[in-house]
């Protein structure tokens, strides 16, 4: 039996009865222990709280060790201490239980016996006392886990403030839908970024009577998109004022502002940031259209349902292994009620339908053939529910933009 080390005893006894021979008997069984005398009850619970002994003996012949079991049990300090009962086999050692005694030592009892209901008693105490240790330590991490959950929280709340403050940023950034009207009589604009901010632009101008739009999607959505949003924005509203009226020649120049924003210079391991992008421009006078594209076509639906295709470089404004090579200017003529739709990939790359795959450019074709000659209000309308319907209970992959234009 390991009994190492100090250990207080509490015996509490009747000045009526001679418990002697169990004091040696402890002393000799625990010859380190330290062993407090009571002989009364409210002593021994005055004792028990100041020395917090390992375990508390009391003699059944002290007056109303009852009241004192109870009170000891009660207290928070000391009520996971062992208590263990001195009586003969005829007490009511039922109600003993329930006023919280933990263990009996029937009269008359041998050294053996005592020996055995101390160790079983100390080893109690021990356990009970690791418990507590043990949960005071859980309630200390609780406390300390609920104060970082209430920073994490915070901060949270503050990334979330900053966030939807960017929006309003990015927003304002935008033409808004009083600028578009101004250059376009007849249009729709379905913008629906994954996040709070998005990774799409569209962007339009007005020059020498004819109308510059584009749509544009940088590298990554969220944040790390908005931020080239931002860039991409401000370097049209620049090259706008320095370069001809070419769709070509605009991408030529957004790329290599985006390169040396970036300071891209095609070594290996570099980062390689961009946009995609489609711009037109349109010259509703002479019924003329311009078009350059960056990896993202765009599609002009005659009047009669024909579907034309206006290519893509297939290059990124951007690093690339082509980025020396200059983007292709496409000029075309159109008809007065052909739709011009330009667009990011974010419609034909969502997940859904009953198969669970993407919408796909087909699928996304068919739909605009259907629906370009209805008005442009019931277009906008059409795209969201279909692409809401191909979704269903699953999360949008990225930021969609689509922008139709009545020419």
């Amino acid at each position: 039996m390991n009994l190492e080390g100090v250990r207080k005893i509490l015996l509490a006894r009747s000045i009526s009865t001679d418990v002697s021979a169990t004091e040696n008997w402890i002393k000799q069984i625990l010859p380190d222990s330290v062993l407090y005398l009571a002989d009364e009850w409210k002593q021994m619970c005055r004792m028990g709280v100041k020395v917090n002994p390992d375990v508390v003996i009391i003699d059944s012949a002290l007056p109303d060790f009852m009241r004192g079991v109870r009170i000891l049990k009660r207290l928070s300090e000391v009520k996971n201490i062992p208590v263990v009962i001195l009586c003969d086999r005829d007490e009511p050692v039922d109600e003993y239980f329930a006023a919280g005694v933990d263990d009996f030592l029937f009269r008359p009892y041998s050294f053996i016996d005592l020996r055995y209901r101390l160790k079983v008693a100390l080893q109690l105490g021990d356990t009970l006392k690791t418990i507590k240790n043990q949960n005071q330590l859980l309630h200390k991490t609780s406390e300390e886990l609920k104060k970082q959950y209430s920073l994490l929280e915070e901060q949270r709340k503050d990334m979330i403030d900053d966030i939807t403050y960017s929006r309003r940023i990015q927003n304002a950034i935008m033409p808004s839908a009083e600028i578009l009207s101004c250059h376009f009589n007849d249009y729709f604009l379905f913008y629906r970024p994954k996040r709070i901010v998005s990774g799409d632009f569209y962007w339009v101008a007005g020059k020498d009577g004819k109308t510059i739009v584009a749509v544009a999607d940088c590298t990554g959505h969220g944040l790390s998109g908005a931020l080239l949003t931002i860039a991409g924005t401000a370097f049209l509203n620049e090259i706008i004022n320095y370069t001809p009226l070419n769709a070509a020649e605009f991408l030529n120049q957004l790329r290599i502002r985006i390169m040396r924003l970036l300071h891209q210079r095609g070594l290996e391991g570099e980062a390689a940031d961009g946009m995609d992008i489609s711009l037109a421009i349109i010259d509703f006078n002479d019924r003329q259209l311009q078009y350059a594209g960056a990896n993202n076509p765009a599609y002009l639906v005659r009047t009669a349902g024909e579907l034309v295709i206006l290519p893509a470089d297939r290059m990124p404004i951007g690093i690339h292994d082509n980025c020396e090579v200059p983007f292709t200017n496409h000029t075309l003529a159109f008809d007065k009620g052909d739709m011009l739709y330009l667009f990011s990939d974010g419609y034909v790359d969502q997940f859904g339908g009953p198969h669970d795959q993407k919408f796909r450019t087909k699928r996304f074709q068919e739909l605009c053939r259907t629906v370009y000659h209805l008005p442009t209000v019931e277009q906008r309308l059409i795209f969201e529910r279909t692409i809401d319907e191909w979704m269903g209970y699953r999360d949008q992959v990225d930021d969609i933009s689509i922008i139709g234009i009545r020419c």
